[in-house]
């Protein structure tokens, strides 16, 4: 049984996001013929303990980094501070990770978590095969819609300044890139700044947002016109999300349409701004913000819904997106970054970033299209029911398994069977 050592800074059972991905690539990958030693921070340890304790994942052991407490002080302080958690974690996970090596001889390194290509990781130091990804974090959002953001821009400007620094003086992002196996990016922007550092080498993509089998309904739903066109969104009230937008546009549609909107999520930055926003472009009678739901909530919004309306101004590969897909819902969304390469003509409305006025009026005629357009709404839900069976985390994972570790394993062998021949 082959060795694999999981970097996952993020591993939460029962979560989405970066934590869900990085247990759904631990339990997956040792549930798949291979011995996997995940390396990750102590937040979860009671939870994963007694998973483990039950005796689920026999072939999974987790080993907690621990961290001074003035550092992880530190990490709640701001977002310097988060980075420097994770750049700290990182290196001393690497310090663990050379033990452990000695003690068991890991066939290959694989960095899932954080999937930020700026922040890197230090397993590379192994000299072991080494897989980086899939990462993101090529993406920035457009300045042209900074308004957006109100008091954080300075944050996200911030952030991405802090972007560009790491690229020249965190070894884990500039060494990761130039000496892994195989480099993993999840989007086009990314892959464009990794390409700089990479000119000759090979650079996979693969999306980082995946499905349970679980979630996906058995069969595509069927939606027929029954009076007024129900809009859904979901998500973090996070400034980069940019509900004000999908409010905004909203308030742009021709008032003779019935359309109505149920915000999901109560949880973020923004959250206090909402009922500004319904005010500010007289959207009351059209909205209704329900707040944070449970997980089955959620799934009862996606299936009695009719479109879905993503307007973040950044993101890497928006699970959200994956989710309504899977309850047949087509999408509209920006043609920015991740969102733009998961929704195509054939299973939603992409619109440019032009300019503020531009964008609103495009999304809201977006909106008047999909009620005027019932069939070919209904076809674009169904064309995005059958991309979402492709995207089920087990077939995704499954090409680490199959393709990219056999690969590099292989690659490994006949570069050293070289070197012994002279």
């Amino acid at each position: 049984m082959k060795k694999v050592l999981l970097s996952a800074y993020a591993c939460l059972p029962n979560h989405g996001s970066e934590e869900g991905t990085g247990w759904t690539y631990a339990t997956t990958l040792s549930m798949n013929e291979l011995e996997v030693h995940c390396l990750t921070k102590k937040d979860g340890k009671a939870s994963i303990n007694q998973i483990l304790a039950n005796g689920f994942f026999p072939n999974l052991v987790v080993h907690y980094v621990t961290l001074p407490d003035w550092v992880d002080k530190f990490c709640n302080s701001n977002l310097i501070g988060m980075y420097f958690h994770y750049l700290y974690w990182q290196w001393s996970a690497m310090k663990l990770a050379c033990k452990l090596d000695q003690m068991h001889g890991f066939d290959f390194v694989h960095h899932v978590t954080y999937g930020s290509i700026q922040l890197g990781s230090f397993m590379y130091k192994l000299r072991k095969p080494f897989i980086f990804g899939p990462v993101g974090g090529g993406q920035r959002a457009p300045k042209n819609m900074k308004r957006y953001f109100g008091a954080y821009w300075s944050r996200e400007w911030m952030r991405d300044w802090i972007g560009i620094l790491l690229q020249y003086v965190n070894p884990g992002f500039y060494k990761a890139v130039k000496v892994a196996n195989r480099l993993v990016v999840t989007n086009l922007d990314t892959y464009a700044l990794a390409r700089k550092l990479r000119p000759n080498l090979p650079i996979d993509r693969i999306w980082d947002a995946g499905l349970s089998p679980s979630f996906l309904p058995e069969k595509p739903i069927e939606r027929y016109p029954d009076g007024a066109l129900k809009l859904l969104w979901t998500g973090r009230l996070l400034p980069r999300k940019a509900l004000e937008l999908t409010i905004q546009a909203l308030g742009e549609v021709d008032p003779s349409i019935p359309v109505t909107l149920t915000i999901v999520g109560g949880k973020g930055e923004m959250a206090e701004q909402v009922p500004q926003y319904i005010k500010r472009y007289g959207v009351q009678d059209r909205v209704n913000w329900v707040g944070h739901v449970s997980y089955q909530e959620v799934k009862n919004y996606y299936e009695k819904s009719d479109v879905f309306f993503f307007t973040s101004l950044r993101d890497s590969c928006p699970h959200q997106l994956l989710e309504a897909m899977a309850y047949s819902l087509p999408v509209v969304t920006l043609d920015l970054h991740g969102q733009a390469e998961l929704v195509d003509e054939k299973t939603g409305l992409r619109v440019k970033v032009t300019n503020e006025e531009q964008v609103v009026s495009d999304l809201a005629r977006a909106i008047e299209w999909m009620y005027t357009h019932p069939t070919e709404r209904m076809e674009m839900g169904q064309a995005g029911y059958a991309f979402a069976q492709s995207q089920v985390w087990e077939t995704k994972i499954r090409v680490f398994i199959d393709e990219i570790y056999p690969a590099i394993l292989s690659e490994t062998a006949t570069y050293s069977t070289a070197l012994k021949r002279g």
